[in-house]
């Protein structure tokens, strides 16, 4: 057993580029990286279509989680910050989010989308405006977006053996069609 022995896979190195330029990318912006990099890690996965339909769920169920979000700043704002707020309003947010998970029939996103709801509105500032809990909704959806960008430009090496078969198969394809036409002409220059 060699205890340093470290496999790096595609989808680990693909994770890491896809938050990497996320951290870039929000440099410029001069926001925290954070919500998009955790939404990019959570939706990246090992294929294309796993990650699309990972994605997919995301993206539902962060839409569920940012609207309750938002919900819970407006009530937070109505309410002046009162002190009881996070105690009775994010449980029943969170209990409405499932309950709103489940009826849609996601069960899949209930996890991220309460994931999402909680650290959005767990850390919004008391000075924050209704456009910080909206970009912290839009983050989550450059995540995921992020995600899969990088694993349709990254695919598993299965794919692109897949993908290479089928461009020898083409070019075959190609060289019996000019064949073919070769003999036409021939056969036609006979006549």
């Amino acid at each position: 057993m060699n205890f340093f022995h470290i496999h790096i896979g595609l989808r680990t190195a693909k994770t890491g580029f896809a938050v990497m330029l996320i951290m870039i990318a929000y440099q410029f912006v001069d926001r925290p990286a954070f919500v998009p990099a955790l939404a990019a890690v959570f939706a990246l996965r090992d294929t294309w279509d796993n990650t699309m339909t990972f994605g997919k769920v995301r993206l539902v169920s962060n839409a569920i989680g940012g609207g309750l979000a938002i919900v819970y700043y407006l009530v937070r704002e109505y309410t002046h910050n009162a002190s009881w707020l996070e105690i009775f309003v994010i449980p029943i947010l969170v209990i409405l989010g499932i309950i709103i998970h489940d009826k849609i029939n996601y069960n899949v996103g209930i996890v991220g989308g309460m994931a999402a709801f909680l650290m959005i509105a767990l850390t919004i500032p008391l000075d924050a405006t209704i456009t910080y809990v909206i970009l912290r909704v839009l983050d989550v959806f450059i995540g995921v977006v992020v995600a899969l960008i990088i694993n349709c430009f990254f695919m598993p090496k299965e794919i692109e053996k897949i993908e290479e078969g089928m461009i020898k198969v083409e070019k075959k394809t190609v060289e019996v069609v000019h064949h073919i036409e070769g003999k036409d002409k021939e056969k036609h220059n006979h006549d």
